[in-house]
């Protein structure tokens, strides 16, 4: 690894950054955010040499990061995302107070140097099943907000109007049934789909955020992803103390693993596992957690091995 690049990404005008091994920046060198701008940029990037190993990264900013990378990353170079709130992180280690597109890309491109980051592999297939299924979400909790101001309004103020609710709530049904038959396509929904508390739709929920997988090396990254890895305090010597779950992944995720957890335990081997942490004196928030976390890593085994949920190996602890 010779050198690294970092850049920053906005909606109309994105920056790149290169670092040398030795730590010394180029100056940075903005692009319009465009397809011709992308194409300035590959040339830019070629003519400062950089290689098909050397990091470039961005930092994922939804819409507007997606383009360059696919860009990028169709050109042969190894492209990576990061965790916003990394440079959120290295940007309150420095002494002077700099919040500018300039700063962000070197801060980029120290962490493409530290091999911080995702390897970007994510398809445009993929993004647009993954944004509609983020749709859905969005579009029910808006529903379920109307839903409740609506009850306000008939139960204290008597005004009974047209239904706005009850529209959006049969417009997500239909949308519910599109995204599960277009996932259903393979058999990742069947696998899935056979976990006590998973319902089609989950399944589809679970793969759209979680897809590709090629992008965690570890269970544990998974879980973090999805937030409900536990928070740890710990200081002076003193025994360490699990808190709150950290919530810092995807909260589309985690909201899917918890829905599949309620209902797994009530009903089916989940509710055997729900008891005995019970017994112990956990609350029922800790045990939808453990439950969630115990289905999520049930999934992803599934998934690598291609295969259907076996209940005998839940039973014998395999």
């Amino acid at each position: 690894m010779t050198q690294s690049v970092g850049i920053d990404v906005g909606k109309e005008e994105l920056v790149a950054c290169i670092r040398d091994t030795d730590g010394k920046t180029a100056m940075p060198a903005p692009f319009p955010n465009t397809s011709i701008g992308l194409k300035k940029l590959i040339v830019h990037i070629k003519t400062e040499g950089i290689g098909t190993d050397d990091p470039i990264l961005l930092e994922s900013t939804g819409p507007y990061h997606w383009q360059a990378a696919r860009t990028l990353a169709d050109s042969g170079f190894f492209v990576k995302v990061a965790n916003p709130l990394h440079t959120k992180q290295i940007a309150r280690l420095s002494i002077r107070k700099r919040k500018t597109d300039n700063v962000d890309a070197s801060h980029l491109a120290f962490l493409a140097s530290q091999q911080y980051g995702y390897r970007f592999i994510e398809t445009e297939e993929m993004a647009k099943k993954k944004a509609l299924v983020r749709h859905f979400w969005k579009l029910r909790r808006t529903a379920t907000n109307l839903m409740i101001h609506e009850r306000y309004l008939k139960e204290y103020r008597h005004i009974s109007r047209a239904s706005i609710s009850a529209l959006l709530v049969k417009r997500c049904e239909k949308l519910k049934k599109d995204i599960v038959q277009e996932w259903s396509v393979g058999n990742d929904v069947k696998y899935l789909d056979s976990i006590p508390g998973i319902t089609p739709f989950l399944a589809a929920t679970i793969l759209a955020e979680l897809m590709p997988l090629e992008r965690f090396q570890r269970i544990d990254q998974i879980i973090a992803f999805a937030g409900l890895d536990p928070s740890v305090k710990q200081t002076g010597g003193k025994r360490g103390t699990h808190g709150p779950i950290s919530k810092r992944g995807s909260p589309t995720l985690r909201e899917a693993l918890f829905l599949a957890a309620f209902g797994s335990f009530s009903k089916g081997l989940m509710r055997g596992v729900y008891k005995r942490y019970k017994d112990r004196g956990l609350h029922h928030n800790a045990i939808l957690c453990i439950l969630a976390r115990k289905i999520l890593r049930i999934a992803v085994a599934l998934l690598k091995k291609r295969r259907v949920f076996d209940p005998a190996r839940l039973l014998t602890g395999t």
